[in-house]
This record gives structure tokens, C-alpha cells and sequence, in this order.
């Protein structure tokens, strides 16, 4: 799995997609907190994660989307599927390389929001219960968007399912209002992100929604294992 890890960080690191995905992630971000915090002198930590969310559904899928496809193009997925290492440990290693790369660009945050603690109001348990929720939110994006790279060739096509996908577990909250149907409030209540953050992001420490992230990271990882795994013996 280090080996793995290692190598997915390199590759990262070598071309232009770890580079376009902290690019695009930092300017983004940079310019939230430009103008929620310091163009109206706001301390609300919030803010900054709220947007994060939603800046991730656009830049998850660019991290993920190289992941599968270029090996399945270049037909050196095989050479993987065979070598003396297990399928899970392969996807655990991808997973974390590319997870490496989502903590890298949260680092400036921790000035940020250091700024934003030193200088403001902001309650320890709030900013606290923001940076578990990002990194839960973050885990199960990746998965989510690993597991439909999983399914294609193309890049482009990975990086297209992997963005609707996140989008529509990221707002399915409004369908709620829309349709309010009992079978459709049900469904949403199952598979919406937004509601568990935002619990997490009000100091709201509850179980179920740290196992909720948990499984999910979970259960889309062993979905992409399931899925090689088939792959194999076909």
C-alpha cells in the first residue's frame, strides 16, 4: 500500500494535475475568504467551509479522475490487478495519495482561520467541529468520485461523473422541498451531506454523523475493490 501511496503522490506531484487541483482549490477559497471575511470584516469561520464544500465538488473529481483511466487506457491496470500486492491495499493506496494531496491544500487554512481566531469571536468548538467535517466530507468525496474514475476510460468522463455525482449528493437537500414526497424526503435524508456537515460545522459532535461519513467513505471504497476485483476474473 506505501509503495502504492508513494507512487500516486509522485505522480501527483509530476504533473500538471496535483498542481491544477491545489491552483484551482486555493484561488477559489482564497477568494472567499477575501470577500465573506476580510472585505466585511467577518469572522464567521463558517463562511470559509461552507464554500469549501461546494469548491470541492468541482476540484475532488480533477484529483480523482487520472486515478483509473490512464491505466486502464494505457493497459497498465493489468500489470497491477496481477502484481503481489491485494486489490484493497492498490485502492487504499490511490485513495490516501490522492487524500495526501486534499490535506496539502488545507494547510493555508490554518493561517486563515488562525487569523480569523486570533482576531475575532470565533468559539474553539465551532472551528474544531468545521475542520472534522471538512475532513470527513473530504474522505467521502474522494471516494465517491474514485469509484466513478473506476467505471471509465476517459478522464474526461471521470472527471464529468465524478462532479455530477458529489453535486447531487451535495444539494439533493433541495429536492426535499421541491417534490416533498414521503419515499423522496426518506432517500435524501439517507445519502445528504450538506444536513451532517452542518451539524458538525454548528459544534454538534454526534456520532451517527462521524459513522455516517465513515461508512460511506467505506462502503465506496469497497465498491471500487469489488468492481477491480470482478475485473480480474472477466
Amino acid at each position: 500500500m506505501t509503495a502504492v501511496w508513494k507512487r500516486e503522490l509522485r505522480s501527483y506531484l509530476k504533473s500538471p494535475v496535483g498542481y491544477v487541483y491545489l491552483f484551482l482549490y486555493l484561488i477559489l477559497i482564497g477568494t472567499c475568504f477575501s470577500v465573506f471575511n476580510i472585505g466585511s470584516y467577518s469572522s464567521e469561520v463558517s463562511y470559509y467551509f461552507y464554500f469549501s464544500c461546494y469548491v470541492l465538488i468541482l476540484v475532488i473529481p480533477i484529483l480523482t479522475m487520472k486515478l483509473f483511466p490512464e491505466e486502464r487506457k494505457n493497459k497498465t491496470d493489468q500489470i497491477l490487478i496481477t502484481a503481489p500486492i491485494s486489490i484493497t491495499k492498490m485502492v487504499l493506496g490511490k485513495f490516501f495519495a490522492a487524500y495526501t494531496m486534499f490535506l496539502i491544500s488545507l494547510v493555508p487554512s490554518i493561517f486563515a482561520v488562525g487569523f480569523l481566531y486570533i482576531n475575532g469571536n470565533v468559539e474553539t468548538g465551532i472551528m474544531i467541529g468545521n475542520y472534522v467535517g471538512i475532513l470527513l466530507l473530504g474522505a467521502a468525496y474522494i471516494a465517491i468520485a474514485m469509484l466513478m474514475a473506476c467505471i471509465t476510460e476517459s478522464q474526461i468522463i471521470a472527471f464529468m461523473l465524478g462532479f455530477f455525482t458529489l453535486l447531487i449528493f451535495a444539494i439533493c437537500d433541495i429536492l426535499k422541498s421541491v417534490i416533498n414526497h414521503a419515499v423522496v424526503n426518506k432517500i435524501v435524508n439517507v445519502i445528504s451531506v450538506s444536513t451532517r456537515f452542518e451539524k458538525l460545522a454548528g459544534g454538534l459532535f454526534d456520532f451517527s454523523t462521524i459513522f455516517y461519513f465513515f461508512s460511506l467513505t467505506v462502503v465506496f471504497l469497497f465498491l471500487i475493490v469489488r468492481i477491480i476485483d470482478k475485473r480480474r476474473w472477466s
